[in-house]
């Protein structure tokens, strides 16, 4: 692959990631394949499934497939998965054998269900250690953002968290914070948090402790300043800390 077709794909990626599209699944599943024609027969064809995102079929997933003699990435619904053990958790909290029969089941049930992690879902432990609890709100932000792909809010193409802006993890914790507001008070009381549904991601056996330091004033509920608090300056300062 020469420089110039390697700049390109370069940019084709970064827009990938950061453009939002609009309109119908099928016309953005359309838009998505039509950036990537050009490169059909010049780039290998799983080196282009990794810049698919797949809109449509619902919880479909990009896979090499043969059309007129040619192999093209296209996003496919499984008809068949292999006996392979390679397990993964969904961020529905789900372990399935492998990929494929994650997407498998998401097609049959029209739904987009997005990746949490290679390996089996954790089980959750009795007690959350002062370790875990630093985490926990960095493990919170990453799991808005699968929430995020699977078309439930913020940018459907969203980088990864280490990749997020401080002005952006803001507003990826603002936003969820309205979305959980419900009764518009600006104040998440412990039966908003409840809708969270944080039972099904990991170290969700930390996620009352976690809740309950950021109430500072003791009054069971939850401002967005004290929100974006926990979750933006205690997010980052895990990270910072234990990867950088």
């Amino acid at each position: 692959m020469n420089l110039s077709l390697t700049f390109a794909l370069f940019l084709l990626l970064s827009l990938h990631s950061c453009t939002t599209m609009g309109g119908r699944a099928q016309r953005r599943q359309r838009q998505a394949e039509e950036r990537l024609r050009p490169y059909i027969g010049r780039v290998e064809p799983e080196k282009l499934c990794e810049l698919l995102k797949c809109h449509s079929p619902v919880g479909s997933w990009c896979q090499v497939v043969q059309e007129n003699g040619v192999l093209i990435p296209k996003c496919v619904c499984p008809q068949s998965c292999p006996r392979q053990r390679a397990p993964v958790c969904s961020v529905l909290g789900k372990t399935y054998g492998n990929e494929c029969l994650l997407h498998k089941e998401a097609c049959r049930k029209r739904r987009r269900t997005g990746l949490a992690h290679i390996g089996p879902c954790l089980v959750p432990k009795a007690k959350c250690t002062e370790e875990e609890l630093g985490q926990f709100p960095y493990r919170l932000m990453d799991w808005f953002l699968l929430l995020s792909r699977m078309g439930e809010s913020y940018t459907p193409g969203a980088p990864p968290q280490s990749c997020l802006s401080h002005t952006q993890r803001t507003q990826l914790a603002q936003q969820r914070f309205t979305l959980l507001d419900k009764n518009k008070d600006g104040k998440l009381s412990h039966r908003d948090l409840r809708k969270l549904r944080y039972k099904r991601m990991p170290l969700e056996h930390c996620a009352t402790p976690f809740f309950q330091s950021c109430d500072r004033n003791r009054n069971r509920k939850v401002t967005l300043r004290e929100w974006t608090s926990c979750l933006v300056d205690r997010s980052e300062a895990w990270f910072y800390h234990f990867m950088c």
